[in-house]
């Protein structure tokens, strides 16, 4: 790991409140559920706030529901709502509502964003690197999963 991305990483971690919430604006998100039609309650833990305490919650050395809640309540402190009981329940519910059809068009935007914004210097001998990702699955060798799933 670089230099720089560690920093970053750090960074992220030792913050208070949710700092993805610079990264990945909330517009950024609206087009993105609007775009896929994704209709959602409006509630504390809206796709919003759910995403951005996930993504920290997945950088952060201390990886637990507990302190994502935590930084959830460190953000709203300087908000005029009512700040929500530390219990995660609501949280772990939330993000298991996060859809992985947004997951993965937020990812498509922030690569896109990201490719149009490199600079001569960061490229590997002038050249964009492509990372192909040569990881497999296997399943148990189930009468219902060959039914389901026949090998070809």
């Amino acid at each position: 790991m670089t230099l720089r991305v560690q920093i970053l990483k750090d960074k992220f971690s030792q913050s208070l409140g949710l700092p993805f919430k610079e990264l990945l604006p909330e517009t950024t998100i609206r087009l993105a559920i609007s775009e896929l039609k994704i209709k959602y309650k409006k509630r504390l833990f809206d796709p919003l706030i759910t995403l951005w305490a996930f993504l920290s919650q997945v950088l952060d050395t201390d990886k637990t529901c507990h302190n994502a809640v935590s930084k959830i309540i460190a953000h709203l402190a300087g908000e005029e709502v009512e700040i929500p009981s530390t219990d995660t329940s609501a949280y772990c519910q939330a993000r298991a509502r996060l859809p992985e059809k947004l997951l993965e068009k937020l990812f498509n935007y922030s690569a896109h964003n990201l490719e149009e914004i490199v600079t001569q210097e960061y490229l590997w001998c002038g050249r964009n690197v492509l990372v192909i990702d040569g990881s497999t699955v296997s399943m148990a060798d189930t009468i219902e999963n060959q039914q389901s799933l026949p090998s070809t």
